[in-house]
């Protein structure tokens, strides 16, 4: 299901994935941390703003997102999208910041498995 790119809708689309099993889960963070931008414009509806602006960003700035998203699906915490602003003048276009504060740990046991926990929250500020 496809979901406005909104903090709800982002919560709502983590509720919808938290839903799959292990392996199913597994596959859409695979996808997710190699090229996210494809998967973001595939499972939401976005603005033709939020497109430009999210087209706009390093490559190399999305493959953060992407690694620090799918690690937090992973472990199957949620992350916080926060407001895209959605009016600005020119020079705050200019001067848009978008900012990703990520904590996590993870541990490996073979009697127990894999566990984790992570936290992302994505901000965006003129």
């Amino acid at each position: 299901m496809s979901y406005p790119l909104t903090p709800n809708g982002v919560k709502l689309k983590q509720t919808e994935l938290f839903q799959l099993s292990d392996d199913q889960l597994q596959d859409v963070a695979v996808e997710m941390s190699t090229d996210l931008k494809s998967w973001v414009l595939a499972n939401f509806q976005v603005t033709q703003e939020q497109q430009d602006y999210y087209e706009a960003m390093d490559e190399g700035y999305r493959l953060i997102l992407g690694w620090q998203a799918a690690t937090t699906i992973l472990n199957r915490n949620y992350f916080e999208f926060g407001d895209v602003p959605t009016t600005f003048t020119a020079e705050q276009k200019k001067a848009r910041t978008t900012t990703l504060e990520f904590n996590g740990n993870a541990s490996y046991s073979p009697g127990t498995g894999w566990q984790g926990s992570a936290s992302v929250s994505l901000k965006f500020t003129l």
